[in-house]
């Protein structure tokens, strides 16, 4: 083969060898001219401070010598948002409780506590949590519980299990709570039976009932007047003959004989 074919061939075969090279590169530089300009992912906070329930939760029942004074029952009493009206989805937790009352004759006071998220006012939430506990007690109360065993307290978002900043969190910050207050007439633990809350308070079935009535008979229209009836004061003709006789008539029936006394002898 001539010389010059050979030297135009191994031309040809470097060129080759070059040009894979560069292709090969092109990732590499394409890599070193382009970043990622995203942010960098940011975690979501979890909530903090929620207090988990104790170890022998829920096998294990509330019992004196516990040194807590919280009820823990499985489940969540609900509401209709922004007020105290109970949720039909809240009848089993409100059974369990009732159960627990039932059996717990030693404890002569429950605390129920309200207590709401941070996405109204401080006294709207606490005179709504407040309210919330109260309606747990009245339907305890209409179920044959005493109600001089119940103290209904609000604490409104003062007192956050989670981050008000998340939907989860203010869900369970969204809550009622149910605590032992006094056993045997004393307070448990020694600790103030309200605990520092805005209490309402909870009255008998009885009492609410009469309550409601007086409301109604107060909406309902005044009576009316009865029909007038013209005085009389008008001047009319008399018959005097007529009106003396009528008179008489009515002396006689009375035993009036109008008679004088017999002279004495």
């Amino acid at each position: 083969m001539p010389e010059s074919k050979k030297r135009q061939g191994r031309r040809i075969v470097r060129e080759a060898a070059a040009a894979t090279i560069v292709i090969a590169a092109l990732p590499a530089t394409a890599a070193l001219g382009c970043y990622d300009n995203s942010l960098p992912q940011v975690a979501v906070p979890k909530p903090e401070g929620q207090k988990p329930p104790p170890a022998w939760f829920p096998e294990q029942p509330w019992t004196e010598k516990t040194a807590e004074t919280r009820i823990y029952i499985r489940g969540k009493i609900v509401f209709d948002t922004n007020k105290s009206v109970i949720l039909p989805q809240s009848e089993e937790v409100l059974k369990k409780l009732l159960e627990f009352v039932g059996n717990h004759p030693e404890i002569t006071r429950f605390r129920i506590e309200g207590h709401t998220d941070s996405r109204a006012s401080e006294d709207h939430n606490q005179a709504l949590s407040a309210r919330r506990a109260l309606a747990v007690c009245d339907w305890l109360v209409d179920k044959g519980v005493d109600h001089a065993r119940l103290i209904a307290v609000g604490f409104g978002e003062s007192r956050p299990l989670a981050p008000n900043e998340l939907s989860e969190g203010r869900d369970d910050n969204r809550r009622v709570e149910f605590h032992v207050a006094e056993v045997r007439g004393r307070p448990f633990l020694g600790k103030d039976p309200y605990d520092g809350g805005f209490a309402l308070v909870v009255k008998s079935k009885e009492e609410r009932e009469r309550e409601k009535e007086a409301e109604r008979l107060a909406r309902l229209p005044p009576p009316k007047p009865p029909p007038y009836k013209r005085s009389g004061n008008e001047v009319q003709d008399i018959n005097v003959t007529e009106l003396q006789a009528q008179l008489q008539k009515k002396r006689d029936q009375q035993g009036d004989t109008m008679a004088a006394p017999s002279p004495k002898k």
